[in-house]
């Protein structure tokens, strides 16, 4: 009899988890869904256009002394792993 009551109040707290679980793993899909359509809308307004052409631009002098120096000057390491 005690073995079954924990057992139930077991059960009762995996499907509690499994609710929230799956409402954590919704709220998370839709976060994501609306992060991706303000990523879109940024990239098509002028400074997403503006710091997308400029990325570019750095990428392509990235082994250039002077883009080299002013990197490291202003530790943008980051831009190194690209």
């Amino acid at each position: 009899m005690l073995i079954q009551r924990l057992l139930k109040k077991k059960q009762v707290r995996l499907a509690e988890l499994t609710e929230q679980s799956r409402i954590q793993n919704e709220q998370l899909q839709v976060n994501s869904q609306l992060l991706g359509q303000h990523i879109r809308i940024f990239m098509g307004s002028t400074p997403g256009l503006m710091m997308s052409f400029g990325l570019g631009c750095l990428f392509q002098l990235r082994h250039n002394s002077t883009v080299k120096l002013v990197r490291s000057l202003f530790g943008l390491r980051w831009i190194t792993k690209l």
